[in-house]
């Protein structure tokens, strides 16, 4: 066969899909199926680990729209936020790096990319690549309803206007102080979407205790960064990097002045956190050590010792020491007793070290008076430098005296440690000898715009506020009604909704849609695509309306949208606002119905790493606005993807762009490769060899139905064999059938192709030679049902084939198959099954024994007894009932001894599915098959018992001997 055009067959079927508007609904007299995917972000070309995203709905929408569902699959593009604008910045300075993901990893031509100066040129851009790149991949999209987000589309951005408005006016939209992710260099907070590295570090409280330095006759603070500020009570002494550099600095926060000692860089962060900073001198640390600090809590004077684990860029840069219950200051204070000449370099005498006595704060069930020892004597610690087995001691020890602890020290003696945190956070606060400071988890936080990202304390920021808690429980609600897949993800959406707290909504900089109220800012990228599956609903219309020149946006207000989306239907409505709008009744009523119809939303397809944020303002945002009836029914969440093992970056060139993957291998090919890969929320890993096995197999599937395509399908008399093939796709439909209704796709993957393809290989050797009415009947049959399991993974190819088998209109519109009521037959499946193994086995006896020239097999079935001991087994599950029952036949008891031992051996083999079959008659009807298999004589049940092996056959397992 020659190479199979999968570009032609490809284009011939995307064209025709296009022209006939096969994936346009409208509305009709049957069931609704309305599934949405989270558009895509438009800074550059998707990936293959995209692919995957945006493949499963489709595959899903393919396949209800062949059970009978009238399918709306629509698609918008999003281009609100900072990074597109970041990326205009960043070419515009020519930046290489910038330079060279835009030119060399998303190919953009170079006439074209110097354009990209202005962030509306990368828009247009990349939308016109996003959309071909959708249909190249055949997806059953409703282009009809294509918009794309921001005041670039002013339609859209009057319907965002009218959901914030809505929000405001719940008290849901809120000004206040809150802490955010801020670029300090542009200058505007930023949302998950604007950072390009460390979107999911978490933001960490820390209480910041003002140890005091008498310097000069001048009091001065040193502000110990702690996230367990109860442990002030057990501090033996102090921690700075004597190589970093620290700064002397007033810091005014209101009416307060106060002088502090800091790293330079905490002194950077704390100037974003309502303090004012003025640096009034640098100094590398070392020149504090050996100084003494006094404890503000206890008035203990702890001395300051040098430790280069300290990171001037964590926190303060300054560190109390608590050894009886953090592993790594006991260990560090250990390492420091045996170097002696550092301490003697900053005229410490050793002996303060070594003297410097524990203090147990914390009593704990298992372990001593210092649980931080014990912890790091158990995990065999030696030195700072086994960073990996301390990092755990401490996560054990802080996780277990956080849940299980009591504290031992007045006032709080007797109390769990996780009561008396909060309480001595609060009095530290209360007598001002501590203060918050907020910091990230983890660094590096970097921007789309290239910048080191801080933690800023922003006052007058517009937020939504999702700490409300009438509307976490309306949240909560929703999704106790939802179908999530995989439902395991159900527990983190529960915790996100628990945690969940203002989250700033507007933006200073970036594309999209103003505040209506505070115009100066714009609306942020996580804020605006939260209901946009209601605007699809109308926007065919709003299309049209547009196209034709008869739509003002700017008519487009309040009520317009309080209709369409709130009310009930009424005429007058419907007149009043045909004469504010200059929208003709009639389509208004035929946007407020499509509405009711199509909504609620039948599910969300997204990646997992949207559950923290999207996915979740998704159902917040729906149960504020919309009536309960139209809240949202199913979530179904994938994994990512990773090429050749390792994780895609595109700044490491490690990138296949979805678009590249199709040209490769063609589209059918990429689709049925990715839905193949990993179920639910797993990862999966592209592999071009992989990639290229696949393609050959597509191209036998394409091979065996154009052949079988040939065939009549006439009903006749079959053979056991036929029947087995039926049955076989009987299962094939099922199984694939339920994969889908659970967005399992690689299950429907295995049953719809692999299944078929093993089954069809199994049946063709067993009819080898055969050309009869009823194998040309199986097959055709086969090839007819196989076409439309197949068309919702590879859907070009499969239009191709109905084709070729005569199909009416589009395989795309065709009937889902159904199983066969007249095709099961477990029977046959079993003695098929049967036939399998006794030919691996008498392989297996062959090559173990080592027997060549083997010339025949003696096959010995189990006698009646036998199966009525393993029916009985099965059904009592219990050796005294199975024995009980079976000694009360005089037959049975003939071969008491022998049933005692095979009830022994199926008990301890939890044997207990049994279903009978006639061994010999399934030996009999394949053993001309068996012994070409084999090349050998196959003798059934004779009368001779050779080599003594007849005792030992079973039911299901025929003994076996080869000569």
């Amino acid at each position: 066969m020659e190479d199979l055009n999968f570009r032609a067959i490809e284009e011939k079927w995307q064209k025709r899909w296009l022209e006939e508007k096969v994936f346009e609904p409208k509305r009709e007299d049957k069931p609704k199926f309305y599934i949405t995917v989270a558009f895509p972000y438009l800074s550059g070309h998707l990936h293959v680990g995209h692919a995957r995203t945006y493949t499963i709905p489709d595959v899903i929408a393919r396949f209800k729209r062949m059970q009978g569902y009238n399918v709306l699959f629509p698609m918008g593009w999003h281009i609100t936020g900072a990074p597109i604008v970041g990326i205009a910045e960043r070419i515009k300075n020519r930046d290489p790096k910038t330079i060279r993901i835009y030119h060399d990893v998303y190919k953009v031509p170079e006439e074209i990319l110097w354009k990209f100066e202005d962030p509306k040129e990368i828009v247009k851009y990349f939308m016109k690549a996003a959309r071909e790149t959708f249909i190249r991949a055949g997806f059953s999209v409703d282009w009809s309803r294509e918009f794309h987000t921001t005041s670039l589309f002013p339609p859209f951005s009057k319907f965002i206007e009218w959901q914030f408005w809505t929000l405001k006016d719940m008290g849901l939209v809120v000004k206040g102080a809150h802490r955010v992710r801020w670029d300090p260099v542009v200058g505007t907070p930023l949302g998950d979407h604007d950072i390009m590295e460390g979107e999911d570090v978490q933001i960490l409280e820390y209480v910041i205790i003002k140890f005091i330095l008498e310097e000069n006759d001048e009091e001065i603070y040193m502000p110990a960064a702690t996230l367990r500020p109860e442990t002030v009570y057990g501090v033996t002494n102090m921690w700075l990097n004597p190589e970093a550099i620290y700064v002397k600095a007033k810091v005014r926060r209101g009416n307060r002045e106060e002088t502090w000692i800091i790293s330079k860089e905490a002194a950077y962060k704390l100037s974003f956190q309502d303090r004012e900073i003025e640096v009034i001198e640098e100094f590398k640390g070392e020149r504090l050590i050996g100084k003494y600090v006094k404890n503000p809590i206890t008035g203990d004077e702890v001395i300051i010792l040098p430790a280069e684990f300290v990171d001037p860029d964590n926190a303060t840069g300054v560190v109390m020491s608590v050894p009886a219950h953090a592993p790594f200051d006991h260990v560090a204070l250990e390492d420091l007793k045996k170097e002696t000449e550092i301490l003697l370099k900053y005229d410490i005498d050793p002996r303060v070290v070594e003297e410097i006595s524990y203090i147990p704060l914390i009593k704990l069930e298992g372990y001593g008076e210092f649980p931080a020892v014990e912890e790091v004597e158990k995990l065999g610690v030696k030195s700072q430098k086994d960073d990996e087995k301390l990092e755990e001691a401490t996560k054990n020890i802080y996780k277990a005296e956080y849940h299980k602890g009591v504290f031992k020290i007045e006032p709080y003696a007797g109390k769990p440690v996780q009561e008396v945190k909060d309480l001595i956070a609060k009095e530290l606060q209360e007598k001002g000898i501590a203060e918050i400071m907020y910091e990230f988890a983890e660094k590096p936080v970097i921007s789309r715009f290239g910048n080191q990202a801080v933690i800023k304390i922003i006052h007058d920021q517009w937020f939504i506020d999702y700490g409300n808690p009438e509307w976490k429980e309306k949240a909560r609600e929703a999704l106790a009604n939802m179908t999530i897949y995989p439902e395991s993800r159900r527990t983190q959406f529960e915790a996100v909704i628990d945690w969940l707290d203002k989250k700033a909504c507007a933006r200073k900089v970036g594309l999209g849609t103003p505040l209506p109220w505070d115009p100066e800012w714009v609306i942020e990228s996580l804020s605006d695509s939260t209901i946009y599956m209601a605007y699809y609903t109308i926007s065919r219309h709003i299309n049209k309306l547009r196209e034709e020149g008869r739509l003002d946006p700017e008519k487009l207000d309040r009520e317009f949208f309080d209709y369409l989306f709130g009310e009930e239907f009424s005429e007058e409505r419907e007149k009043e606002l045909a004469e504010k709008t200059g929208i003709p009744a009639e389509i208004i009523h035929e946007m407020k119905e499509e509405f009711e119809y199509w909504y609620p939303l039948d599910w969300r397809c997204s990646a997992k790493d949207l559950i923290p944020n999207h996915l979740t303002f998704f159902i917040f945002n729906h149960v504020a606005i919309f009536r309960k009836g139209h809240w949202p029914r199913g979530i179904a969440v994938n994994g990512f993807g990773t090429l050749e093992g390792k994780k895609m970056s595109k700044s490491k060139g490690n990138v296949l762009n979805f678009i590249d993957a199709i040209n490769e291998n063609g589209a059918d090919v990429v689709r049925l490769y990715i839905m193949s890969l990993a179920e639910h929320d797993s990862d999966f890993d592209w592999r071009r060899k992989e990639v290229g096995k696949l393609r050959k197999q597509v191209e036998r599937f394409y091979e065996l139905v154009s052949e079988f395509a040939e065939y009549e399908a006439k009903p006749t008399e079959l053979k056991d064999i036929d029947r087995w093939m039926l049955h076989r796709l009987n299962k094939a439909i099922e199984g694939a059938t339920r994969g889908l209704e659970e967005f399992r796709t690689r299950t429907a993957v295995q049953w719809a192709f692999y299944s078929v393809l093993n089954d069809l290989r199994w049946y063709l050797r067993r009819t080898e030679g055969r050309d009869d009415e009823a194998k040309r009947y199986v097959l055709r049959t086969l090839a007819d049902v196989w076409v439309r399991l197949m068309a919702s993974f590879t859907p070009h190819i499969s239009e191709e084939l109905w084709e070729k088998l005569g199909g009416e209109g589009f395989v795309s519109l065709a009937k889902w198959p159904e199983p066969n009521p007249e095709w099961w037959n477990e029977t046959i499946e079993l003695e098929e099954e049967y036939v399998k193994n006794l030919i691996e086995d008498i392989k297996e006896i062959i090559r173990v024994a080592k027997i060549e020239d083997a010339k025949r097999a003696y096959i010995y079935t189990a006698p009646e007894w036998k199966w009525r001991v393993a029916e009985v087994v099965a059904e009592k599950r219990d050796f005294r009932e199975a024995m009980s029952e079976l000694m009360k036949d005089p037959e049975m008891r003939k071969h008491g001894k022998e049933i005692s031992k095979m009830i022994q051996r199926l008990i301890k083999d939890r044997a207990f599915e049994i279903k009978r079959i006639d061994e010999e008659k399934a030996l009999r009807e394949a053993k001309d098959f068996i012994e070409k298999e084999l090349g050998l004589e196959i003798i059934i049940n004779p009368e001779v018992d050779k080599g003594g092996k007849k005792k030992q056959a079973m039911p299901m397992k025929p003994a076996v001997f080869v000569e």
